[in-house]
């Protein structure tokens, strides 16, 4: 259940859409290199309207009295039962181009962070629902976007019990079309296959989100000694 995000060059994702979506209308122009993407942060998206721009992570429902109860992920099994997701599910859908997420194993009473990417360094494409929500006490449509999670492949499995839905790329169309059946899309919900995706041990500054810099995606082992000034924001 991805809560960190990371996303530093989406230019693989750019070249591949505007091949399938060729009226696709850039309007982020460069994204914002973040290594440590948290909930109420910014996150690229292409939505179904062939808009690529920036979203809200975290989702707000339209209906919601104010912003403080965000959903940055949405079980795939229940999509259709829970009102908070029901018609972004039918009606607003968009892809979620990413370099990779982070995710922590739970081992006795310590968390170790992970960080999982694209094994030929590409971008993951997840698949995700967005709102708009229309924030009356600073007069402003506030867009927001979440992502879909599935069962675990082999790989994550071994250090949790989900992962995001990852698209691949002759479905993006499939999943952005309107006219597609419930049905059609409920057969996306699968686990992306184990040699698609690395999955590396990374130092726990990971869990500060002010800690965002490239070394924040590099290999890390609890049996290293901690350079203290790494990491350091004084």
């Amino acid at each position: 259940m991805p809560g960190r995000l990371v996303i530093y060059d989406d230019s693989s994702f750019r070249k591949e859409a505007k091949q399938i979506f060729p009226k696709v209308k850039n309007s982020i122009g460069n994204i914002s290199v973040t290594y440590n993407l948290a909930p109420t942060h910014e996150v690229p998206v292409l939505l179904d309207t062939l808009n690529y721009t920036n979203a809200q992570f975290g989702l707000i429902p339209s209906w919601a009295k104010d912003d403080k109860s965000i959903h940055i992920n949405a079980r795939s099994e229940s999509l259709f039962e829970k009102m908070t997701f029901r018609e972004a599910f039918k009606k607003r859908r968009c892809l979620i181009p990413l370099n990779g997420f982070y995710e922590w194993e739970k081992k006795d009473k310590e968390k170790i962070p992970y960080y999982i990417s694209e094994k030929n360094d590409k971008c993951f494409v997840l698949a995700g629902l967005w709102e708009e929500w229309f924030d009356i006490k600073n007069n402003k449509t506030v867009l927001s976007a979440c992502l879909i999670t599935t069962q675990p492949n082999d790989t994550i499995s071994k250090i949790h019990d989900r992962m995001p839905v990852i698209l691949q790329k002759n479905d993006w169309r499939k999943w952005l079309d309107v006219s597609t059946s419930i049905s059609e899309l409920n057969k996306l919900f699968v686990s992306s296959l184990d040699e698609q995706m690395k999955i590396t041990e990374v130092s726990p500054s990971v869990n500060h989100v002010k800690n965002n810099i490239p070394e924040c995606i590099e290999a890390f082992h609890a049996t290293e000694e901690k350079t203290t000034d790494l990491f350091s924001f004084d």
